[in-house]
């Protein structure tokens, strides 16, 4: 295994260590991972945003984003408000989702800040900046998977 082979297995075993933590941290809190980052999403938005807003700010599929929705709907967590695109509706926490995202998504956000502070900021800048600056370029060059897709389709 050569030396890149070796970053890029160490790489992927600590962004799924990651998101096991944050799978973790939800069950803990008795929500499903969907749930949380909903809950935080809409915490961090402070008012009502869309459901296209929640699936582009956390990387999740529409459907699953949709059936969690409707799930903390149903609770009478959540509140769908038509606006003047009736594709679109508005996303608010009731007086019961706050209390709920109280409990868990503000508990969440409230150690991520403990633990980013526990960097000093040159160490903030240059963890965000390199992880931005990979990212970024991850996505450029897998973008050419989509496109071979593409062409592959067209024959």
């Amino acid at each position: 295994m050569n030396e890149i082979s070796k970053l890029l297995l160490d790489y992927n075993g600590i962004i799924k260590e990651n998101d096991k933590l944050y799978r973790t941290a939800a069950r803990a809190l008795g929500l499903s991972d969907s749930a949380l980052w909903i809950l935080y999403t809409l915490r961090e938005a402070e008012g009502g945003i869309t459901q296209k807003d929640i699936i582009d700010a956390i990387y999740l599929p529409p459907q699953t984003i949709n059936s969690a929705l409707k799930k903390l709907e149903s609770e009478g967590y959540v509140e769908l408000r038509s606006v003047s695109d009736k594709r679109k509706k508005h996303i608010d926490l009731t007086e019961k989702g706050k209390r709920l995202a109280a409990q868990t998504a503000d508990r969440v956000l409230a150690i991520e800040m403990e633990t980013m502070k526990s960097l000093t900021p040159q160490e903030q800048e240059m963890f965000l900046g390199l992880f931005r600056k990979y990212t970024d370029r991850l996505k450029n060059n897998l973008s050419i998977l989509d496109e071979e897709r593409t062409n592959i389709g067209q024959l």
